[in-house]
């Protein structure tokens, strides 16, 4: 099987309400808020070390029977210059937070060494069901 190594639009930034543990190497983030700043519109956003996909993004991994992976709760709000860079308002669709659980390049979602996603040619066909135009994807 193919596998991916993914990187995500970056659309903001953790907030000050996620708990994160930096003594651990990754870091374990036990609470995430998510800050968008500039969104561009992808379905799957990163800020180290955590992704977050919107709820339509979610269904379908879940319908797919993906592995390497669990879904849970994340608060995702807009930064306080949000509206400004996107010349408007900004209408958010409600996101989760990807966990990644599975091994790299065994599993359907891992992360590698320094924590970067990793996915494979299912998974990768799944994501492209949703907005992924912002999202680097290199072979492994």
């Amino acid at each position: 099987m193919s596998y991916y190594l993914l990187e995500p639009e970056v659309a903001g930034e953790l907030g000050e309400d996620t708990v994160m543990d930096l003594d651990a190497q990754p870091p374990v983030v036990t609470r995430l808020q998510y800050v968008i700043q500039d969104w561009l519109g992808d379905e799957i956003l990163e800020s180290t070390p955590c992704f977050v996909v919107t709820e339509h993004l979610a269904g379908l991994i879940g319908a797919a029977g993906l592995s390497g992976y669990r879904l849970a709760d994340a608060e995702v709000v807009l930064g306080e210059d949000a509206e400004e860079l996107a010349g408007g308002p900004v209408d958010l669709p409600k996101w989760q937070w990807l966990q990644l659980t599975g091994t790299a390049g065994a599993d359907d979602f891992g992360a590698s060494s320094n924590g970067s996603l990793v996915v494979s040619q299912r998974a990768l066909d799944v994501l492209r069901q949703g907005a992924l135009n912002n999202c680097d994807v290199e072979p492994l």
